[in-house]
């Protein structure tokens, strides 16, 4: 599904544009996938998992522009990638298809500025237009401005798995699990 461009203002006074990565967005999406999976460990793989070519980064990002039930929304800050969220669904199945899977993930130096609540209530807004009942995400249980963020978008946590995560360090971390209901 497309995002038309929208701007917001963040807390630093700067303006972001938010909308939807296209093909010729791929290089930028690659770049900004290594440099956020270096930069926290609150995201689901490693700098050297990421494996993805330049050009099926563009076919996916073609993919999510042309499907009726996935978005991709992109922040883009004096024209540098920030941060991007999505929604995909969980499954195409009848018993399943009423989910949706929310992932998000915000560049260091934008953190704090509202960005995050931005991509997030764009996402929820638009998974609710795409008819899903409930948005679902996991998180670390460290990852408290997380916790927070979700929380005052509605989301509730709804398990914890312990030992959800194994980080290259050989310690685990709990997994949270959330969900948000339309």
């Amino acid at each position: 599904m497309l995002y038309e461009k929208q701007e917001f203002t963040m807390k630093n006074g700067k303006t972001a544009v938010l909308r939807s990565p296209r093909r010729e967005d791929a290089e930028a999406m690659l770049l900004y996938i290594r440099r956020m999976s270096e930069e926290t460990e609150f995201v689901g793989r490693y700098p050297e998992e990421i494996t993805e070519t330049l050009e099926s980064e563009a076919d996916f990002l073609e993919q999510c522009v042309e499907s009726k039930n996935s978005i991709q929304i992109s922040a883009f800050v004096e024209g540098e990638l920030a941060g991007n969220a999505s929604i995909s669904p969980f499954s195409e199945r009848i018993k399943l298809r009423h989910r949706a899977d929310f992932g998000i993930a915000v560049l260091q130096p934008w953190w704090g500025l509202g960005l995050g609540r931005a991509l997030t209530q764009a996402c929820l807004e638009r998974a609710k237009e795409m008819g899903f009942a409930q948005v679902e995400l996991s998180l670390l249980k460290t990852n408290e401005k997380g916790l927070r963020l979700y929380q005052s978008t509605g989301f509730e946590v709804w398990g914890e798995l312990k030992n959800g995560f194994h980080l290259k360090d050989g310690t685990c971390e709990s997994e949270l699990c959330m969900v948000k209901y339309f």
